[in-house]
């Protein structure tokens, strides 16, 4: 999705009750190395950020102020 989108409009959702059966993830726990993977695959430690939670930040504080 990055390569075709761009990093920033990228993230990962968190709700294990999401639209994807099963889920990517089970616990919570998974994220540390889902970050090692990102960083494996060749994102940088910002990119890996933005994918993490970074992008959701900066669009949830531009849209409540």
């Amino acid at each position: 999705m990055a390569d075709l989108v761009g990093v920033n409009h990228v993230g990962v959702g968190t709700d294990m009750l999401g639209f994807i059966s099963p889920p990517v993830f089970t616990y919570y726990g998974q994220l540390p190395d889902f970050a090692n993977q990102l960083l494996a695959a060749g994102f940088s430690n910002e990119e890996t950020g933005k994918i993490l939670g970074g992008n959701y930040k900066r669009v949830f504080e531009a849209s409540v102020g």
